[in-house]
């Protein structure tokens, strides 16, 4: 099974940064959480073709690129040779993709203890429209809609390790950043303080 430049490097890179990550303790980064819930749904949803080569037509960075990868990952050996390049190939099927409905979010989740700050729930929801023709003569030879939907909780501190330093999308504004961080505890301490004057000021 070969896959050509630059797929091979981009799945290179992100094979690697997944054992980096697991190794220092830390949680996948985003960029991984996308790669591998797209590379789960391309797995269980597409078929394939061992006689034929497939070419993924995307760019090689940002966001597509990423969801390309994942496509990638997810139907190696399902088709003889698999490639990431920009534009068609008369000589083998092309997949095209669409990515609806993104969304990737941070979200309050559950509490961590009396005075901190709950953790992170971080969620992925999107769909993918994929449509894969023959080159030779154009003939479609599938069309699927792929659901994707992940979501797990990480800590608070571990946010600027998995935020994407590249894409956008892929580094969301936490809840709790800036001065809203400090707001809960701050409104907790004021509650107990008002219950424990009036309890005194009452006696």
């Amino acid at each position: 099974m070969l896959i050509d430049k630059p797929a091979h490097l981009i799945l290179i890179s992100s094979i690697s940064l997944c054992f980096t990550v697991s190794a220092s303790g830390q949680p996948l980064s985003n960029e991984q959480v996308v790669i591998s819930s797209v590379k789960d749904a391309a797995a269980n949803g597409l078929s394939g073709d061992s006689e034929n080569s497939l070419r993924i037509v995307s760019d090689e960075e940002g966001l597509q690129g990423i969801f390309a990868t994942g496509i990638a990952e997810g139907i190696i050996g399902k088709y003889a040779r698999v490639m990431i390049m920009p534009t068609e190939d008369s000589s083998a099927f092309n997949l095209n993709f669409d990515i609806l409905g993104f969304n990737f979010t941070y979200e309050k989740g559950s509490s961590r203890g009396f005075l901190k700050t709950k953790k992170i729930r971080r969620a992925l929801n999107c769909e993918l429209r994929i449509i894969v023709k023959s080159g030779a003569d154009g003939a479609l030879r599938e069309i699927k809609r792929l659901p994707i939907d992940y979501h797990d909780e990480v800590e608070p501190s571990s946010i600027k390790v998995i935020n994407s330093r590249i894409i956008p999308e892929l580094a969301p504004v936490a809840p709790g950043s800036g001065w809203s961080r400090f707001m809960e505890p701050s409104l907790v301490i004021a509650t107990v303080g008002a219950l424990v004057y009036l309890f005194f000021a009452n006696r």
